[in-house]
């Protein structure tokens, strides 16, 4: 038997200790795999140390209340716990946003959610996510406004046009317009859960 029999064995024992109740099995697994997706898999996405750990003792905890769901392929558990951290990532991700800025956010979609990071696999998976999830959002709040308040909201910050612009579309005067974007932005912000 090899080196690297032997540690895929000694890794498939604790699991199967670990999934019978066996806590310090479990400590075990927790303690082989808590670096590794620090510092190659949350870190990297966040660049915060302080929410780094965070995400990493949330994504340790969820791994112990489904524990008795992992499945045993061969791959070992880091495979696993990695999935759950790159989740606990996007979850971050969204709170994050929720609590930005309502016109920030408005940039964000037009510029298509700027990346974490540039290097690994899931850039392009954790990205769309992003951009869908943050797009489903919005187009829910957008779609809790009246007609009128919706379209301000549209032509002054989707399409970027001028304050002008805006009120000759809706026919109103330039400080009516202005009354109307602060009311849409107000119900949109209450309809999206900002502020």
């Amino acid at each position: 038997m090899t080196a690297s029999d032997a540690a895929v064995a000694e890794e498939r024992a604790l699991v199967e200790a670990a999934q019978e109740g066996d806590r310090a099995a479990l400590q075990s697994l927790l303690d082989r795999v808590a670096r590794p997706l620090y510092a190659a898999v949350i870190l990297p996405r966040i660049g915060n140390p302080a929410d780094a750990e965070d995400i990493l003792r949330d994504t340790l905890l969820r791994g112990m209340e489904r524990f008795d769901t992992f499945r045993w392929t061969g791959a070992g558990v880091f495979p696993w716990f990695r999935q759950i951290a790159v989740n606990q990532v996007i979850d971050h991700v969204r709170r994050r946003q929720r609590r930005g800025r309502l016109e920030d956010r408005f940039e964000e979609h037009v510029n298509h959610v700027v990346p974490l990071h540039h290097a690994g696999a899931d850039d392009a998976l954790i990205e769309a996510q992003e951009r869908a999830a943050s797009s489903r959002d919005l187009h829910a709040a957008m779609a809790t406004l009246n007609d009128r308040y919706r379209r301000a909201v549209e032509l002054r910050l989707l399409e970027e046009r001028s304050r002008e612009e805006c009120a000759a579309a809706l026919g109103v005067t330039v400080g009516n317009f202005d009354v109307i974007l602060h009311r849409a932005l107000a119900a949109l912000r209450k309809a999206y859960g900002v502020g």
